[in-house]
């Protein structure tokens, strides 16, 4: 038991250090999934408007977004089989990316820093901080699902007043963070830094998310054979199925046990797939900041890119399922008022409407990535040595700024060809502009977003990963913000919803020029700021 040895006293130290993280953790999950519990009940007020609902989550293009629903009469889709329909999978989406982070931040990050090999030139076992960090992660998830079941128990709303199902939502929530942590965990034992692990994870992640849309939309029952489709396979206020949550937890015990087996096998900063050797000159490019900045990006510029366009494809394929559903649907043919032809057209372009908001939430998160190596490099006393030529700051504050409004804008436009490539074979397929132009006006929300890190990098640059906060705030609003009316001043702070959708309005010059200039003002103060504070260490 030499590998254990002072893993409480790790433990502890964890707690100490993250105890105000765990917090904004814990409130974050309550304010993200409790939320919405009541809203369903005043969008489903009548029987007309359930069955309206109801066909509206029967979309391919919706089911595609949230899962299925195994409900199959429009009088048993009540408020909480909508609400356990929608949520599940989005907040567990939003709740395993930082639990990705987080475990390896405190275990792979630990060794690429060195702080690893400083606890164990003590009496500290090889294996205590993966196991304190294992327990920590475990209990934190127990604690949000027992604090959100008790959330949504004393909302008091109608159809979700049995504990065990409220606990049995928030478990699927719980488990798929911690599970995800575990998968983070092996991987950061196989990759021979962090920054691979993160991206191995997420890949892996969103490969998983593509497939599953597909098979839900084709045949369900195979989701089973997908982990994160356990997240809404619970059929929670529906039936009530335990097996996801038994089948999410012993996975991630043999997990945890996989990467106990690989870490104890392996040396310290060391990985089971080693970096490539360098080139024996360094490319012209390097001679360049612009160039250096790049070549430090370019694998996850690179795999970013490919999954953008790959997403946007996917979600493009589904376009053509719209017009089918169309057709084998009467309800909603007679909600348009309308043929099933203009319907089609109508409901496709509701769909791109929605889908743009997604798509540019998750295009920041890259350029986010982008930008915040600005604030990581200076943590690990790399900027100093760019300093110490004569590089000034405000070169090296612009080229990190412009390199990602570059990135983002590219990246936008490669996901929203990749829409228009993929529905260009379905019978009502919209021409290049009309696909284009409504996700292109994102750009500037993306923008905007980026300005705001400027800012907090600029001021705060210690706690600019605050920035995700937002991010997840605008996560949630793209998902769930349309279907549940949430009051004005909630949808004010989502810069994202001040965007016109083209898709169906006409364009708003006033808010985007006000975005626009809003955000070129925050990065010229940003700037200056920059120029007179102190580096940041550690």
């Amino acid at each position: 038991m030499k590998a254990l040895t002072k893993t409480f006293s790790m433990l502890a130290a964890l707690l100490k250090r993250d105890w105000l993280k765990l917090i904004f953790w814990l409130l974050a999950v309550l304010a993200f999934a409790a939320s919405g519990a009541g809203k369903f009940v005043t969008l489903m007020q009548s029987p007309a408007q359930s069955v309206s609902v109801f066909d509206m989550f029967q979309n391919p293009a919706l089911v595609g977004l949230f899962g299925p629903t195994t409900v199959k009469h429009p009088t048993d889709f009540t408020a909480a089989a909508a609400f356990g329909n929608t949520m599940p999978l989005i907040t567990s989406i939003t709740f395993i990316i930082v639990s990705v982070i987080y475990v390896i931040n405190r275990t792979r990050k630990e060794e690429d820093d060195g702080i690893a090999e400083l606890f164990r030139s003590f009496q500290v076992g090889k294996l205590a901080n993966t196991t304190a960090v294992i327990i920590e992660t475990f209990a934190l998830q127990v604690l949000i699902s027992f604090v959100l079941a008790l959330v949504i128990q004393v909302q008091n709303i109608a159809g979700m007043t049995d504990f065990s199902s409220n606990l049995l939502f928030a478990s699927s929530i719980g488990v798929q963070s911690f599970m995800w942590g575990m998968i983070a965990l092996v991987l950061a034992q196989i990759f021979s830094n962090a920054g691979s692990a993160k991206g191995a994870t997420f890949g892996l992640l969103g490969m998983l998310y593509i497939v599953r849309m597909g098979t839900d939309i084709e045949n369900v029952s195979v989701g089973w054979f997908n982990p994160l489709s356990w997240s809404y396979l619970t059929d929670v206020f529906v039936k009530d199925n335990w097996l996801p949550i038994v089948l999410s937890l012993v996975l991630s015990f043999v997990l945890i046990v996989f990467a106990y087996l690989l870490e104890n096998a392996r040396d310290v900063n060391a990985g089971y797939i080693p970096e490539g050797n360098g080139k024996a000159r360094a490319s012209k490019t390097l001679l360049s900041f612009p160039g250096l900045v790049l070549r430090q990006q370019r694998g996850a510029i690179i795999g970013w890119i490919a999954g953008l366009f790959i997403l946007g494809f996917v979600y493009g394929s589904m376009i053509g399922q719209i017009s089918k559903f169309i057709k084998s649907s009467t309800t909603v043919s007679q909600i348009f008022a309308v043929s099933p032809t203009a319907g089609a057209l109508m409901m496709t372009k509701q769909y791109l409407s929605t889908l743009f908001v997604i798509i540019s939430v998750i295009v920041t998160c890259f350029a986010i990535t982008s930008l915040s190596r600005m604030v990581s490099e200076e943590r690990k006393n790399r900027q100093e040595q760019v300093y110490a030529t004569a590089l000034s700051r405000y070169k090296v504050y612009l080229t990190y700024t412009l390199i990602a409004w570059i990135l983002g804008a590219l990246a936008m436009f490669l996901t929203s060809l990749g829409i228009y490539l993929a529905q260009l074979g379905s019978s009502h397929a919209l021409s290049f502009a009309e696909v284009m132009k409504p996700g292109l006006v994102y750009i500037f929300a993306i923008f905007f977003v980026l300005s705001l890190l400027d800012l907090l990098m600029a001021f705060l640059p210690r706690f600019s990963a605050i920035i995700w906060i937002y991010v997840a705030f605008t996560f949630f609003m793209s998902y769930i913000g349309s279907i549940i009316k949430f009051p004005d001043w909630v949808h004010d702070l989502d810069v994202f919803y001040h965007i016109p959708k083209l898709a169906t309005e006409s364009m708003s010059w006033e808010n985007v020029s006000v975005i626009a200039i809003l955000s070129i003002v925050f990065v010229l103060i940003g700037l200056f700021a920059y120029r007179r504070r102190d580096l940041i260490t550690g």
